[in-house]
């Protein structure tokens, strides 16, 4: 099994069709960037999430993997034992079809029956386009729902970012900027699950919002409502890596790996178990798709001299 690759100018990326046809090296060789944090050589990976960009789906954690629309029971698998959770489904872990390529673009395709994944009682059509341009790399997913019922929809990428991104990068130069709004509180001692408090911005939240986050300074994991631009910046070289997603992912979690160099940010549809969410579906972006009807998201990495 080989990767696919695809490159335009100085851009260069590569794609693992048999794993989720997940992004899993993006490089920029004008700037010398190397922006996804990528697999080893060896291809043991000591957590599926924490390279390239996974796709889940459905995103985050589901309390007892179960919930109710329209008067029709979903049951997901329990694959986080310990919080009694699914979390983030198996699509990440499935191939995909290659449906086009070129030298600068692949479009995958994963189409499943009533049934066929994971349970889920609709017949769904995802793909994942990549793209190379001049001004950096596109990324454009599809949603179809085949079935005759609306279709509950939720998904997110756990984007996983080099944060020493160019050769000559050091921790003390690294800032990170989120555009967040409302942080929604976990139980990070039993589920990772919000609680229904959403507090107001300690240093943390105030530094990723006003862009002087220093990621190597301490883990951190958090849950915000926000939308828009995402980044990493150099301060020293004046180069920043931009994360731009569309208005339909409303939500971040941001995942900080410390000192072991990495830094997930994470663009999703939907609050961490928005289905059975302490606060209202409408706030907590639980979503559909009406029947033979389709929904499409963007987004776009880049680079920018800061």
């Amino acid at each position: 099994m080989k990767n696919f690759k695809i490159s335009l100018c100085e851009w260069r990326a590569e794609i693992d069709v048999f794993h989720g046809a997940n992004c899993i090296s993006l490089k920029n060789e004008r700037y010398g960037a190397s922006i996804l944090r990528e697999p080893p050589e060896s291809g043991e990976l000591d957590n599926p999430y924490l390279y390239g960009m996974p796709i889940l789906f459905p995103v985050n954690r589901i309390e007892g993997g179960k919930f109710e629309f329209e008067g029709r029971e979903y049951i997901f698998p329990i694959n986080e034992p310990r919080t009694g959770c699914h979390l983030h489904g198996e699509l990440h872990r499935m191939a995909f079809e290659v449906a086009e390529q070129s030298d600068s673009k692949i479009v995958c395709r994963y189409k499943a029956d009533s049934g066929e994944y994971l349970g889920f009682s609709h017949a769904f059509e995802i793909t994942q386009e990549y793209e190379l341009k001049g001004d950096g790399f596109y990324h454009t997913v599809t949603v179809r729902n085949l079935s005759d019922e609306n279709m509950p929809v939720f998904l997110g990428f756990h984007t996983t970012f080099n944060t020493l991104f160019t050769e000559n990068s050091l921790p003390e130069n690294i800032r990170v900027y989120a555009d967040i709004a409302e942080e929604y509180e976990r139980n990070m001692e039993i589920n990772y699950l919000p609680t229904g408090v959403k507090p107001d911005f300690d240093d943390v939240s105030a530094s990723l919002s006003g862009g002087t986050y220093k990621p190597f300074e301490g883990k951190t994991s958090r849950h915000y409502r926000g939308q828009g631009k995402m980044s990493l910046t150099d301060v020293s070289r004046g180069l920043r890596t931009v994360y731009e997603n569309d208005e339909k992912y409303g939500f971040r979690l941001i995942f900080n790996g410390g000192d072991e160099g990495y830094i997930c940010l994470e663009p999703q549809t939907c609050l961490a178990n928005c289905q059975n969410s302490p606060f209202s579906r409408s706030e907590s972006g639980f979503d559909y798709i009406a029947p033979r009807a389709s929904k499409t998201y963007h987004s776009r990495i880049y680079l920018e001299e800061s």
